[in-house]
Formats: C-alpha cells, sequence, structure tokens
C-alpha cells in the first residue's frame, strides 16, 4: 500500500457586472458604461491518494481518492480527513 497527501493553494477568480451599459452584446461593440469587479480568492485545497497492490504481481488493486477544502483549524481537517478516509474505504474492497 502507498498513500500521499497533498496540498495546493487553488485561486479563483469572481467578475461581477453591475448591470448599466447595455449587457454584454454591447460591450463587444464598444458601447455601454457598466462596470466590472473583479474578486480574487485564495482556498487551500488538500489531496490524499492511497493505492493498494497486489504484492505477488505488484499490480494495482485500488485506488482511492478525496479532495478537499481545508480548513484553518487544524483539529477539524483532521477530524474530516478520518471522517473522509473511512468513507473511501467503505468501497473496499473492489468488486
Amino acid at each position: 500500500m502507498s498513500a500521499f497527501r497533498s496540498t495546493k493553494d487553488q485561486q479563483t477568480l469572481d467578475t461581477f457586472y453591475n448591470g448599466f451599459g447595455g449587457g454584454w452584446r454591447f460591450r463587444g461593440l464598444g458601447g455601454g458604461d457598466g462596470m466590472a469587479t473583479t474578486t480574487t480568492e485564495v482556498t487551500k485545497v488538500g489531496n490524499v491518494v492511497i493505492d493498494i497492490f497486489d504484492s505477488h504481481t505488484q499490480k494495482l488493486v485500488w485506488r482511492g481518492t478525496d479532495n478537499d477544502d481545508l480548513s484553518s483549524n487544524a483539529d477539524k481537517n483532521i477530524q474530516k480527513l478520518a471522517k473522509d478516509l473511512n468513507n473511501m474505504f467503505k468501497k473496499f474492497p473492489p468488486k
């Protein structure tokens, strides 16, 4: 069995238009005085991959994966990981 855990920062861009200025089709033609505001949000995402191999053939028998947004609270993340791993192994062994 092998297990791999990683985290990454995922960036989300949200753009909001104020609705004035004629809408999308008029903006493309140079018309409209509408304003757009774009905000950036960074979310830490955790990933877990567990591979189980047949010890005789060394072939992959099963792979479980999970990813989720992480909290700034480490204890909450540990509890969530334990729950997610439990749910992941409900699909093991493979049929």
